[in-house]
């Protein structure tokens, strides 16, 4: 008889929200805690690059959109399932900008105790924070904000396990992650 497949018990938390919520402060805690982390962008921005294209958030959002077209609305978690079931051996994991339901729910089909973290901030505090982070792939951020709501991350929002506003300082959003962290058990 062959055997069973053992399910890791490190845990698998994503991350979700718009362009400029705070979801990078959230990955960095968790990053310093010891867990491992995936980005969906980081994805993205490889997949540009082996492109040969220029890096922007314009060229991001079509190169995503073409993987999606192509290979289906899970094309990109497609992508990065062996390198979570790798680091999750041996890791707790965090994945970075999941931005469609089909996205998560095939993640779930894989790793059925992930939870989800949605994090949001009014759209004006988001659009300075883009601004301020001056990275090649933030220009744009009214044709970003459109395209990553269009793909549907009002329903991964929505049905998040957590849902966090980061609306104040830098401080008070740590303080928050750490009493939501701490409230369900992950340190």
């Amino acid at each position: 008889m062959p055997q069973a497949a053992l399910v890791s018990d490190k845990r698998v938390i994503v991350i979700a929200g718009p362009p400029g919520s705070g979801k990078g402060k959230v990955v960095e805690i968790l990053e310093k805690k010891g867990w491992r982390v995936i980005s969906l962008g980081d994805v993205v921005r490889e997949e540009v690059e082996s492109r040969g294209m220029e890096l922007n958030a314009k060229t991001m959002g079509f190169v995503a959109q073409d993987l999606r077209n192509e290979y289906g609305p899970s094309a990109i978690m497609e992508r990065i399932l062996p390198q979570v079931d790798e680091y999750n051996q041996s890791s707790h994991v965090v994945i970075d900008g999941v931005r469609q339901i089909e996205e998560m729910e095939r993640l779930q089909s894989s790793h059925p105790r992930m939870l989800v973290i949605a994090i949001d901030a009014d759209i004006e505090i988001r659009k300075t924070r883009v601004i301020e982070r001056s990275r090649p792939d933030n220009e744009g951020f009214d044709q970003r904000e459109a395209r990553e709501w269009g793909w549907g991350l009002e329903l991964v929002m929505e049905l998040a396990d957590i849902k966090i506003e980061n609306n104040g300082t830098s401080d008070e959003f740590e303080i928050t992650i750490d009493r939501e962290l701490r409230n369900i058990g992950i340190y």
